[in-house]
Parts: structure tokens; C-alpha cells; sequence
């Protein structure tokens, strides 16, 4: 039985690019490279944007999962209870794995096709803007106070939107996440609309 097309088109400008149909533009070519280098976006880590095996397209997902720290998102009417947490694949839903305490607030890389037609970004949907997304992959460690509340002594709670004891597993090693408070962060305001340039081609429906 054959799969439709429409099911996965793979016609956005990405893909009529790869198969050279076309150019992309400088801005957007910047964004490809800065999202594949691992010293400046490392987007491509988790995300590879080449071809696999066979030549098959990319699928800007490599299928495992990760814990970003993103932050506490009080839109949801779970999050007003202190003591509830959203621990992806530790639970509270999921129970099989509630014993693995590493796995706690991992969740599944996503795929980044369409993700320009996203309207909520992450897990629990705090960020509306891709920009922001962006932005939040670079800075959260260079500058922390713009996406986490302060403690009462002025410090700012990272990581807010888990448990202590499992803040632990919130990657913190992998580029751009190496950095710390008052570092540079890994891509600059240009360079982060530069990526999202280049995200924008990877919706489907592209018509050259």
C-alpha cells in the first residue's frame, strides 16, 4: 500500500534547495550554517539537516530526548499548584518509567519541519514566537534573567519548572548550553533572525 504524499510533501524551499531548484537567499544560507555549526547554533546535533541513509530527505529530528529547563509556564492550570510537575517521560501521566529519576523533564526531540506554523513552541507551550525560541537556546545561561523568575534575595531560579533534585539532568553541556551568566551568548540578535530565516524554509507548500 502506497503512502500519500501529502502525508510528508517534503516541498518546502529547503527541499527544492537540496534538490537544486533554487537558491536560498544570503540570510537565509547564514541561518543554515549557524544552525550546523556545533560552536555557534548546534541546532543540527539533535536536529541533522543532511540527508540519511539512501539519500532519504532530512527529518531535522534525531528521535531521542532531551531536557532543556525550559520554563515554568502559569498559562496552564496545572502549573498553579506548586507541587505539580510535568516530568515528560517520568511522568505524572506516563508511570513505566517513574523509576528512572535520569529521565525526568526529558522530553522527545521534535521534528523542525513546519515548525514556522508552530503557535506554541516546547513541551508545555511557554513560548509563541520562534524568535523567542531561538533566543531561549542561547541565552539561557548567558543571561537567565530573561526567562526565569528571581528568588527574594534577587538570585535568579533557573530551571524552574522542575524539582530540584532533578535539575541535575537539564543538559548543560552540549553547545550553545556551555556557557554561563555573563558569557557571550552563542549567536547574537542577527545571527538568531538569521536561523529563524532559515527555519522559515522548511514549511511545506513552497511554490518556487
Amino acid at each position: 500500500q502506497k503512502e500519500d504524499p501529502e502525508f510528508h510533501p517534503f516541498d518546502s524551499k529547503f527541499d527544492h534547495f537540496l534538490a537544486g531548484r533554487l537558491s536560498l537567499s544570503d540570510q537565509e544560507l547564514r541561518g543554515l550554517a549557524l544552525f550546523n555549526r556545533s560552536d555557534k547554533g548546534n541546532c543540527a546535533a539533535c536536529h541533522p539537516s543532511t540527508r540519511g541513509a539512501g539519500g532519504s530527505l532530512p527529518l531535522f529530528t534525531d528521535f531521542t530526548y532531551d531536557n532543556l529547563g525550559v520554563p515554568r509556564n502559569y498559562d496552564i492550570a496545572a502549573n498553579a499548584d506548586p507541587a505539580y510537575f510535568d516530568l515528560g517521560l517520568c511522568g505524572p501521566d506516563r508511570q513505566d518509567l517513574a523509576d528512572r529519576n535520569e529521565l525526568c523533564g526529558a522530553f522527545k526531540v521534535p521534528t523542525l519541519r513546519n515548525v514556522a506554523k508552530t503557535s506554541a513552541y516546547f513541551h508545555n507551550g511557554k513560548f509563541k514566537r520562534l524568535k523567542d525560541v531561538v533566543a531561549f537556546y542561547v541565552r539561557r545561561d548567558t543571561h537567565p534573567e530573561e526567562w526565569y523568575p528571581r528568588n527574594a534575595d534577587g538570585s535568579v531560579r533557573k530551571f524552574d519548572d522542575l524539582p530540584l533534585e532533578f535539575q541535575r539532568n537539564v543538559n548543560t553541556t552540549e553547545p550553545p548550553y556551555n556557557r554561563q551568566q555573563g558569557d557571550q551568548p552563542a549567536l547574537n540578535d542577527e545571527e538568531i533572525d538569521d536561523v529563524v530565516a532559515f527555519l522559515n524554509t522548511l514549511t511545506d507548500g513552497y511554490k518556487p
